[in-house]
């Protein structure tokens, strides 16, 4: 049934700019989770785990673009609009996942002395802020 209107979402176009921040993502958590095993920085490892629950958003992000290009039927009156929502509560999940493991490593390590190798560090967390201002995190506002 048509009602004259289309429950189609606009999202053409973003492909191309969501696979650049996927591999831009990527990389800085290969070059982080590098750096957290050669320092035993758990700062490192957790700033590494966020960003591989960014790459996984970003990934959902294009497979619901991908199903969204497909046609409404007589079952899905929307599309596949909804896996949008599903995909906000799958990152929503890790990211929770995630903060319940740092929280457990970081309890471990009050609990025992540990040492950090700490200009290696300084290394990786100086090219992750210049990657995050080279992609536009945070720098510029959307309004």
């Amino acid at each position: 049934m048509d009602a004259g209107h289309s429950h189609r979402q606009v999202c053409s176009g973003h492909e191309k700019t969501l696979y650049m921040a996927l591999a831009l993502t990527s990389v800085f958590l290969l070059v982080e989770l590098v750096g957290a095993y050669l320092t035993r920085s758990l700062a490192l490892l957790s700033d590494a785990a966020h960003m591989f629950t960014d790459a996984v958003a970003l990934a959902v992000s294009l497979a619901a673009i991908a199903l969204d290009k497909r046609a409404a039927d007589k079952k899905r009156t929307f599309g596949y609009y909804h896996f949008e929502m599903l995909a906000a509560a799958l990152n929503a999940s890790l990211l929770f996942l995630v903060a319940m493991y740092i929280l457990y490593k970081a309890c471990q390590r009050v609990q025992a002395d540990h040492h950090v190798v700490g200009g290696c560090r300084h290394v990786c967390g100086g090219a992750g802020t210049v990657g995050a201002g080279g992609n536009g995190g945070n720098v510029k506002p959307e309004y």
